[in-house]
């Protein structure tokens, strides 16, 4: 431009000089015409002169701008590489984020671009990501709560999804959280996001979600068995929260009945009426549900239609499909079944049928209480009717008979203390314990590893001490058992020298602890006819006692010998003060007689058959501490009358033979006196009663 301005001011100067010759060549001219000439000069100088003054201030200017775009187009290049760095650091981060990263077409939801981790996510690569419609991503309804989430974008500059079901290229599905936001891409506005994978998370809030409805329905179920007064009331509801929690079209609850040879169907839901018919009883055995009841353990049947197992046919034509059946169990026997059925086929998963095992036992412990305290009040009712014939009696006595009158009243009125207390023990404190040791093991199985030790070490102590508990009311309710006549036992042939062996073992760690030398004589090879775990039980109650009254150094010994009738009739006048029922009639030809004999403190003469009574200690009760294996340590003084009373269920007697405490180291010897040949065929249609327990006493 400087340039040009010059040239051009340089050519107009030069024209006027030239004019300027001329006129000077010319001959002279007019005056007016010369007049002319000079003002058309004078204007042609002047133009020239402005136009030189324009040229030169244009050059000044095109000088300072050329300065000016000089600092400007470094300016533009520093902003240039700036950006670029900008534009690195950016896609650095974009490709190594932790999390995927994508950005979507606000429009039509497409995806425009995603990170490295997104493309792992998806197993899609980045340049294939622009060619996948929606549907290929998002299954099913899953495609419109995608497009919802990117019109809230859009709307409010921010939205999110916390659960999208998303589908990957190899065809599985993953649940996605979702967040984003409206930004720009280039000179394009797009919605750009961040996407996690919480399936993991999911799977993890479905299994407590399960875990919580179990525990609330197995604590309510425990609250509703222990409150309830009313035994069918009890099962409808029970039954109907099982139906409903499992989405079940209908179940049933039976209870053992006939000595435990029939199933009666106690309480139903959702049962068609030609099917009652032939579910009303099943024997014991047949079907899945008598298998149940056969052996104790769950059985299931994903279809009926399918199963050969099948009792009823009426169940297949009423269009029964999935079924479970559970047992009521209550101290390891069977009281009952509960089952539920469906009208699709179905498999029953472990944690389900775990779950209605849980159940199981709370609803049997119930149903053996309710049965229990039925019976026990039945006793008690004809106790009471016997009290009434009593005294109608006792008034045609004579004056001189007060005295003994006034005693045996308040003998009785002990004796209903006894029986009121052990009923509500049955009822009232069996259940409420069942419900704590079945909470804590489901606790401790549910909660594993996830509590701290002290933690665990609390919940063992309060498992354990409901053990404990446990022990001490089932104990006293095999003595409410056995007063009620009620201890019947399942006889079958009994290897002595095994179970002896057997209980033996389970003591040696103590022996070893406490330095008592345990031994065992030689054992006839009789085979014994009787319940071999009820006769385990008392053998390990006598062990305990003898273990807790020999002191450290000391011996105990098992030793069993055949005795002959003529041999004890010989000792009946110094043994029928043991049992007088036991001499009422001729014993059996041979007997087994088994002594549990240590060298510990003895027990006084006068006090060899109080000892065997109920509730019965031995000492002063400031000295009374509970210990099974501690030397001195007591209990609840039921042990031995528990001995007494299996040993007497099998048609035998117990005594005890001891110096006294005034010789130490001379000790006790307990015997057991059992009958060898085969039992009667009466005996052997008797029921097991389930008599359990530990804590002998003395």
């Amino acid at each position: 431009m400087l340039n040009k301005a010059w040239i051009t001011s340089r050519n107009i100067l030069l024209t006027m000089v030239g004019l300027a010759i001329l006129l000077l060549t010319l001959p002279p001219l007019p005056q007016f015409l010369e007049d002319c000439i000079h003002l058309g000069f004078y204007l042609v100088l002047l133009t020239g002169l402005a136009l030189l003054t324009s040229g030169i201030l244009q050059a000044r200017r095109n000088g300072l701008r050329c300065g000016e775009r000089y600092q400007l187009q470094e300016e533009n290049a520093r902003l240039r590489q700036s950006a670029r760095q900008a534009e690195r650091r950016f896609q650095q981060l974009f490709d190594n984020a932790g999390d995927a990263i994508f950005f979507i077409h606000p429009e039509t939801g497409f995806l425009l671009e995603i990170n490295q981790v997104a493309e792992q996510l998806l197993g899609y690569p980045d340049e294939d990501i622009q060619k996948l419609t929606l549907s290929d991503l998002f299954p099913g309804q899953q495609r419109r709560r995608y497009l919802r989430l990117v019109k809230t974008v859009l709307r409010d500059g921010y939205g999110e999804e916390p659960n999208l079901l998303i589908r990957r290229a190899d065809g599985q599905t993953f649940h996605g959280a979702v967040h984003a936001r409206l930004g720009d891409l280039d000179d394009a506005r797009v919605v750009h996001g961040v996407l996690r994978d919480v399936t993991e998370i999911k799977r993890i809030e479905k299994e407590l979600r399960h875990k919580n409805r179990d525990l609330a329905l197995i604590n309510d179920i425990a609250h509703r068995a222990a409150a309830s007064r009313d035994l069918n009331e009890m099962l409808k509801k029970i039954l109907h929260q099982v139906v409903d929690n499992f989405n079940a079209a209908g179940g049933g609850i039976y209870l053992l009945r006939h000595q435990g040879t029939e199933l009666h169907l106690q309480v139903h839901q959702g049962i068609e009426a030609e099917v009652l018919t032939d579910l009303q009883r099943l024997p014991v055995g047949k079907g899945l549900v008598g298998l149940v009841a056969a052996n104790g353990k769950p059985r299931s049947s994903p279809d009926l239609q399918e199963d050969c197992r099948v009792w009823s046919p009426a169940t297949r034509n009423a269009g029964w499909r999935g079924l479970l059946a559970i047992p009521l169990a209550a101290d390891q026997r069977t009281v009952g079944v509960m089952f539920f059925f469906t009208r699709s086929r179905q498999v029953f998963s472990r944690d389900e049928v775990k779950l209605l095992l849980t159940i199981g036992k709370q609803v049997g412990t119930a149903v053996d209480s309710f049965e229990l305290y039925d019976s026990l009040q039945w006793q008690y009712r004809l106790t009471e009717a016997s009290n009434r014939e009593l005294e109608k009696s006792r008034q045609q006595l004579s004056t001189s008979l007060t005295q003994m009158e006034q005693a045996n009243r308040i003998l009785e009125q002990t004796e209903r203390m006894k029986n009121h207390f052990l009923t509500l023990a049955s009822h009232e404190l069996r259940t409420p314990l069942t419900y704590v040791l079945s909470g804590t093991e489901l606790l401790g199985n549910t909660m594993k590893g996830r509590l701290s030790h002290e933690e665990s070490r609390m919940l063992e102590a309060i498992h354990q001490g409901g053990r404990r508990l446990h022990e001490i009311v089932e104990d006293l309710l095999d003595i409410a058992r056995i007063d009620s006549n009620a201890c019947q036992l399942t006889r079958s042939k009994v290897h002595l020298p095994a179970l002896v062996a057997e209980v033996g073992q389970e003591f040696q760690s103590i022996f070893r602890q406490r330095a008592l030398t345990f031994r065992v004589a030689t054992l006839p090879a009789s085979e014994l006819y009787g319940d071999a775990q009820q006769l385990g039980k008392t053998l390990r109650r006598l062990l305990e006692n003898a273990i807790k009254f020999t002191p450290a150094g000391g011996q105990i010994e098992i030793a069993a010998q055949i005795r002959q009738t003529e041999n004890i009739l010989r000792d009946e006048v110094a043994l029928k003060r043991f049992s007088s029922m036991f001499f009422s009639q001729p014993p059996p030809e041979q007997m087994l007689q088994i002594t549990v004999s240590d060298s510990g403190v003895g027990i006084d003469p006068t006090e060899h058959v109080r000892i065997f009574d109920k509730f019965y200690e031995i000492g002063s009760p400031d000295s009374h501490f509970t210990s099974r294996t501690q030397f001195g340590g007591k209990g609840v003084g039921l042990g031995l009358s528990l001995v007494k009373g299996v040993i007497e269920a099998h048609g035998g007697m117990t005594w005890v033979e001891s110096p006294g405490t005034i010789q130490p180291g001379t000790g006790s010897a307990f015997h057991l006196l059992l009958p060898l040949p085969p039992p009667t065929e009466e005996n052997h249609d008797g029921k097991r009663a389930g008599i359990s327990g530990h804590s002998p006493d003395r």
